[in-house]
């Protein structure tokens, strides 16, 4: 079975349904983990954006739900829709993906969410990673591919380490920076690839540049 279409309506705003789970989610984090997030100000707010995030935890698109103020739509993979979680992913804006039936039918509905102008989440890097990008395998090109196919913007998001009680009884945070959207031009695979791996690198660099106002 090969991955859906995208459906010919799509939540491309905040509904309020989502904007309530957001604004319930986001009041935890900043009790809970100290939530802080840097660069909201260069979130385009309309048209379609490709958000690309490191990834390290099963909770990764809601912290970045959380860092974004955009309906994000998520490409998984199909095996993480089941109960419980599968409630979640749908509220979050995920759609699932049969990654053993090839990649087109994926690709063509990613392209469809970008043209009815939404945000797309992805994670370059495939997987979760548990070490930092000095131990870890190529990235995935499909948000290149996906950019320079569709002219959307990609975004650089990058989740810092989830604090624990007692890190933050230390004062420590979960740090969430947002980079400045590139536009990416490259074709060809191995245009693709380089253009991965700087993008990837971009993320990961992230919180060495100079923050922009924090929430």
């Amino acid at each position: 079975m090969s991955a859906p279409e995208a459906p010919q309506k799509v939540s491309i705003g905040i509904s309020r349904r989502y904007g309530l789970f957001r604004r319930v989610v986001v009041a935890v984090a900043g009790l809970l983990l100290g939530l802080r997030v840097h660069g909201e100000e260069h979130v385009p707010r309309t048209g379609p954006l490709i958000i690309a995030s490191n990834h390290r935890r099963y909770l990764d698109p809601v912290y970045v739900c959380m860092a974004v103020p955009r309906r994000i739509q998520w490409m998984g993979k199909k095996e993480l829709f089941v109960f419980p979680f599968a409630g979640l992913f749908y509220l979050i804006g995920s759609f699932p993906v049969d990654r053993q039936g090839g990649g087109r039918a994926a690709l063509r509905a990613a392209l469809r969410y970008l043209d009815l102008g939404a945000a797309l989440g992805i994670f370059p890097e495939g997987t979760r990673r548990r070490e930092t990008r000095t131990d870890r395998e190529a990235p995935k090109s499909g948000a290149i591919m996906l950019a320079s196919r569709s002219g959307a913007p990609v975004l650089p998001v990058y989740v810092g380490p989830v604090p624990n009680l007692l890190q933050r009884l230390r004062g420590e945070r979960l740090e969430i920076h947002l980079g400045e959207p590139r536009v990416i031009r490259e074709g060809g695979r191995r245009s693709y690839a380089a253009a991965a791996e700087s993008l990837i690198s971009d993320i990961y660099d992230l919180p060495k540049a100079p923050s922009g106002g924090a929430v």
